[in-house]
């Protein structure tokens, strides 16, 4: 199978997006496919282009056996809704124009979101070489921006992204999902079930390997040996409520047995630092800056809990954050403020404790229960969690799945 790929993230950009295009892709290559990814110039998340890169350039690279396409990019930060809505309009134009002038034969046109503007691009560059087109949904685009408050329901924005919605559902000869709670929300949509596969978020086992060596995070920070550490790393965003880890550290007061280190960045970096200064917690809450994704299994490594956190909204019941599946591979123990799917996940498998999402309280209660069972209790809740994920959640069998999927798409089209 000949397959163009086309998304807004790729290495060396670290989010969970290029994360999964990368990881998925590099399988897909392994087993006999080829891939061309089609991306930006790296910029995510400062909107400054990468050494080494220039934003006005075409670029073709072979990176793990794919075909990496990169196209002109408008750098932009993740700032304001003007800024970040013109780098998002930007690329898609240019994956379009330089994918349909570039590429070779391809058999499919799978396109990634977020952001849903490259499923446009997607769909337009299908219809130009005249092959199937597939929108993989990681984000429920316009819904998630109006469940964080970015937008309110039935501005005009919202009401334009919904019609983009619509357009993209009927336009694809399938669509890929990251969880079962996504399928009801297409099957309402007017999608028929059989177009729709479910190929969860993941892990390359060889990256996330606990055995790797700690990051020496307790004698930077000078964290006590018998204090626990819970770590949260990735995107400080809107979704993602940060700021209750604060807020736990103060309400456990002064007596608190644990330390809050959060490594990341995101719209939501700034705000975090100022609470965490408003608390007066700055003494137990680090807030350190991104890493390359090559460092975040020792990271992991060096914590005793990992943290996962959304906001208390209906609509992320339906999410699995790829954070959860990286914890569990390092056989680390969850703590996860996530309703739905996640918490059956979680729970199910034994790998962690959720506590009610927006409650801080309660994830001090949660925090107490894993310093009670102590390094022996949270290392069996480790061995179940890894267990699990190596089981189910493995790149290279859904890359499989997700190859089978798109040659029965491409075999009908033909």
């Amino acid at each position: 199978m000949r397959l163009a790929y086309l998304s807004h993230y790729f290495p060396p950009e670290s989010n969970a997006p290029a994360a999964r295009v990368h990881e998925l892709s590099r399988a897909l290559a392994r087993a006999g496919h080829e891939v061309h990814v089609v991306t930006g110039q790296p910029n995510h998340p400062h909107g400054k282009i990468y050494p080494g890169y220039r934003a006005g350039e075409y670029r073709r690279e072979r990176v793990d056996g794919i075909d990496v396409h990169r196209v002109p990019t408008l750098p932009v930060a993740s700032r304001g809704l003007l800024e970040r809505g013109l780098g998002y309009m930007s690329l898609p134009t240019a994956q379009v124009a330089l994918g349909a002038a570039r590429l070779p034969a391809v058999d499919l046109v799978l396109a990634t979101s977020p952001q849903i503007l490259t499923g446009v691009a997607g769909l337009a560059l299908a219809r130009l070489r005249r092959v199937p087109f597939v929108l993989e949904v990681r984000d429920l685009w316009p819904e998630g921006i109006v469940a964080v408050g970015a937008l309110p329901g039935g501005h005009p924005i919202v009401r334009a992204l919904e019609l983009v919605e619509r357009t993209l559902y009927r336009g694809a000869a399938g669509i890929v999902s990251v969880t079962d709670g996504f399928v009801d929300h297409f099957v309402a949509r007017g999608v028929a079930r059989e177009r729709v596969a479910v190929v969860k978020n993941g892990i390359d086992a060889a990256l996330f390997d606990p055995d790797v060596i700690p990051a020496p995070l307790r004698e930077q920070l000078a964290i006590p040996r018998d204090e626990l550490l819970l770590l949260y790393i990735g995107t400080i965003g809107l979704p993602q409520d940060v700021g209750l880890l604060a807020r736990a550290a103060a309400l456990a007061g002064a007596g608190a047995r644990f330390h809050v280190v959060v490594v990341g960045h995101g719209v939501g970096h700034q705000a975090l630092v100022d609470e965490v200064a408003a608390l007066g917690v700055g003494a137990r809450v680090h807030v350190l800056p991104p890493v390359p994704r090559r460092d975040v299994p020792g990271l992991i490594a060096a914590a005793d809990v990992s943290a996962v956190v959304l906001r208390d909204e209906p609509s992320f019941a339906r999410y699995l954050p790829s954070k959860i599946f990286e914890a569990m591979a390092m056989r680390q123990p969850i703590l996860l403020g996530v309703r739905g799917e996640a918490q059956r996940l979680v729970e199910g498998s034994g790998a962690g404790l959720a506590f009610t999402p927006g409650d801080p309280a309660d994830a001090v209660a949660k925090l107490r229960r894993f310093i009670e069972l102590g390094p022996e209790g949270r290392r069996r809740m480790g061995e179940a969690a890894r267990a699990h994920v190596l089981a189910h959640h493995d790149r290279d069998r859904q890359a499989d799945d997700l190859a089978r999927f798109l040659a029965g798409l491409a075999r009908s089209r033909a």
